[in-house]
Order: C-alpha cells, then sequence, then structure tokens
C-alpha cells in the first residue's frame, strides 16, 4: 500500500510540472497573439510597399541591362566602321610595341550618329 501511495504522489507531481509547461506554453501563446500579431499586421503595408519597391528596382535592373547590351553593340559596331581596334588588348599585348601603328581606315563619309534611346530614371522613381 505504501508504494501505491508513492506511486500516485510521483504521478501527481508530474501531472503538476506538466500543467505548469502547458500554462508556461499558453502565456506565451497569448502573448504572440497579443503583441506580435498585431504588430505584423501594423507593418503589412510597410512590406507591401517596400515589395513594390523593390519589383521596381528589379525593373530598371533589367531595362539597365537591356540598355547597355544595346550600348555595348553599338559602341562594336561604331568601332568597326571606324576600323579602330580594342584598345586594351592593344595596350596588354606587348608585341604591340614592336608592331606598325595601324592607320584607321576612314571613309569618305563618316555615318551620322544617332543616340540610342536611355531610360530616365524619372520615369521609375517619383518623389517620395
Amino acid at each position: 500500500m505504501k508504494n501505491f501511495h508513492e506511486t500516485i504522489e510521483d504521478v501527481m507531481m508530474r501531472l503538476e510540472e506538466f500543467q505548469s509547461i502547458i500554462e508556461m506554453v499558453q502565456s506565451e501563446n497569448s502573448q504572440c497573439i497579443d503583441q506580435h500579431i498585431p504588430r505584423l499586421k501594423d507593418m503589412q503595408q510597410e512590406v507591401i510597399n517596400l515589395s513594390r519597391r523593390i519589383d521596381a528596382l528589379e525593373h530598371v535592373i533589367a531595362m539597365i541591362n537591356v540598355n547597355l547590351t544595346t550600348l555595348e553593340a553599338a559602341v562594336d559596331n561604331a568601332e568597326t566602321e571606324l576600323g579602330i581596334s580594342d584598345r586594351l588588348f592593344g595596350m596588354l599585348n606587348r608585341l604591340s610595341f614592336f608592331k606598325k601603328t595601324q592607320e584607321p581606315i576612314v571613309s569618305n563619309r563618316l555615318p551620322e550618329y544617332e543616340p540610342p534611346t536611355i531610360y530616365r530614371t524619372d520615369d521609375y522613381f517619383k518623389n517620395e
């Protein structure tokens, strides 16, 4: 009978410990519901605005990439038309010091320069 009472007391003590753990979890849960969720709801609009700005920035970066590719192609085309070689390669090539310099082939008619259309940051970023 004594063992039976000790076992019951041990089980009761474990139940009390378990109950205190449950109360701690419930208190943490109520703190989360009462404090953190309202803060998250308050920050929701800020997060939405930030997401829109990030999307706009990604769009600008994509446009810049397209424009840069266009400009590089235009520069390559102009160098070809004017007979100009890549200057950086000429500077790095050690043997180029011993070669005779090539005169660029210039035709009588220079092509008319047409500046490419480049993006305007004002189109993407409003005064905020």
